[in-house]
């Protein structure tokens, strides 16, 4: 992308994220502590703020930093798509229950004993819905808590499944087995967490020097 082309794409952007912020070059100069020339200056596309400054700015419209150089139209807050978000997971998740209400259904009028199984599945398939929406939304104790929550309800269903049908013995076991994966997904995350945190102070160094 051309250099000319980037400085109109960021001062459209640092333009229109300022008015959807309801903020005057003024005000917003103030919180950066710069004046409102170099604002202004920014939003002609004469020049270009810094680094440490597109972060700032990102962090106080709540947007990602490459949202500044995105063509088409301004990205939504974070703020702003949490319900967007909340919606299509009830959705998601309420369309996993017709299913199993269908499921329970069928085996309703073809006289299934253990029809109700239908429902106890449809809670770890939930669970997989809402880690994928984790990981693509969430950060990373909400991915750890949706990780955790499928183990413990796909091992729950798995216990209640062997003891309806074939009464095995020894099945509380698995949640031995269970707890022992948990210990692992937290020190995966915790590891995930500090990479980070390593990565985000390197990149405030590296800027900084």
């Amino acid at each position: 992308m051309e250099e000319n082309r980037i400085r109109t794409i960021l001062a459209e952007k640092l333009t229109a994220y300022r008015k959807r912020a309801g903020m005057t070059q003024a005000e917003l100069a103030e919180k950066l502590n710069y004046s409102d020339k170099s604002i202004s200056k920014w939003e002609r596309g004469d020049g270009m703020p810094d680094l440490l400054v597109l972060c700032r700015l990102a962090d106080l419209y709540d947007v990602p930093l490459d949202a500044f150089l995105r063509e088409g139209a301004p990205v939504r807050s974070q703020k702003e798509q949490k319900p967007r978000h909340l919606i299509i997971t009830l959705i998601s998740v309420g369309l996993v229950f017709f299913v199993s209400a269908i499921a329970f259904f069928v085996c309703y009028l073809a006289k299934v004993d253990v029809r109700w199984l239908a429902f106890v599945y449809a809670v770890p398939v939930s669970m997989i819905l809402l880690v994928v929406f984790s990981h693509v939304w969430g950060g990373l104790l909400y991915q750890a808590i949706s990780v955790s929550a499928l183990v413990w309800s796909l091992c729950l269903s798995v216990y209640v499944s062997f003891r309806a049908i074939s009464g095995v013995e020894g099945m509380h076991l698995l949640f031995m087995v269970a707890a022992v994966f948990q210990v692992l997904i937290v020190l995966w995350y915790v590891l995930l967490f500090i990479r980070r945190r390593n990565n985000a102070r390197k990149a405030s160094e590296d800027v900084l020097s």
